[in-house]
């Protein structure tokens, strides 16, 4: 059986999981007498494949968040209780306590209701299905160590690099444990050259990889602002035409360090100008 997802207010606790017809929508809709537009396939394609590893939002409020790992099983489910058609059908993994996995069919396709499993990021709820016991750390064997540069997956084709600055991260404020994390860990913390820390799911090539390894083609900023451009590959001519960092001096006289892939300028000191510079 199919349940919604993310505070979907269909009634699809009771829909059988099966896949969609092999006709398509506007021919499945004319024989049940509905108008075909509303079961056109909306003109985007899916952000995941089939198959592809998601955590998947089962919240039943709108504004809540419970994550669940699991994989694609299908794209543009038919329920009958809605005639919209659902993105994605989600196989959710096992329970530890046995069991098969549910299907969740998930209604939306965006950040709040389904995302990649392998993303690095700061939200605590989305780590929480990846965090790992105090007793099963002790068998567990991490590839990297603190201070260990590293190149970290933010979100499909967005790699960043960094280096690890905790093994066994824990969510802190203020130097307190959060609350429900007491005995449970990812396995890094990792501070990225654009400033910014993030956790680590888990210790794999697809999220996090040595910083000189081959990565998956990088989205370029005009992509990850809805563009069409791609980077250039690691590697290649145009990527060799220069350093993605270079410090310089911004309309105001002051120096900032910009990264030519996003655009983003930061501010730097005089002195780390000049040792550059040196």
């Amino acid at each position: 059986q199919a349940s919604a997802s993310c505070g979907h207010p269909a009634a699809m606790a009771a829909a059988a999981a099966a896949p969609p017809p092999e006709e398509s929508p506007a021919e499945a809709s004319a024989e049940e007498g509905e108008p075909p537009a509303k079961r056109q396939r909306p003109l985007a394609a899916p952000r995941f494949a089939v198959d592809e590893r998601v955590l998947c939002n089962v919240s039943r409020r709108r504004s809540g968040f419970i994550w669940k790992r699991g994989t694609v099983r299908t794209h543009w489910y038919q329920d009958a209780s809605t005639p919209e058609l659902i993105p994605y059908l989600v196989e959710l993994d096992a329970s530890k306590l046995g069991g098969e996995g549910k299907l969740c069919a998930a209604p939306a396709d965006d950040d709040e209701c389904i995302r990649l499993e392998a993303r690095a990021c700061l939200d605590v709820q989305a780590m929480k299905p990846f965090a790992v016991q105090m007793a099963d750390r002790a068998i567990a064997r991490l590839r990297f160590q603190e201070g260990d540069r590293v190149a970290v997956q933010l979100d499909v084709g967005n790699w960043e690099q960094g280096f690890v600055v905790e093994v066994w991260a824990v969510p802190e404020r203020e130097g307190k444990v959060f609350k429900g994390w007491e005995d449970l860990a990812v396995p890094y913390a990792v501070r990225l050259d654009v400033s910014q820390d993030v956790m680590v799911p888990f210790d794999g090539d697809a999220v996090v990889r040595p910083e000189h390894a081959p990565l998956p083609p990088q989205r370029s900023i005009e992509e990850l602002l809805g563009g069409t451009r791609r980077a250039p590959a690691r590697g290649s001519a145009e990527a060799a035409a220069g350093p993605r960092f270079s410090k310089r001096r911004d309309a105001a006289g002051a120096w900032v360090n910009v990264d030519a892939v996003t655009g983003v300028a930061r501010p730097c000191s005089d002195d780390e100008a000049a040792e550059d510079a040196a």
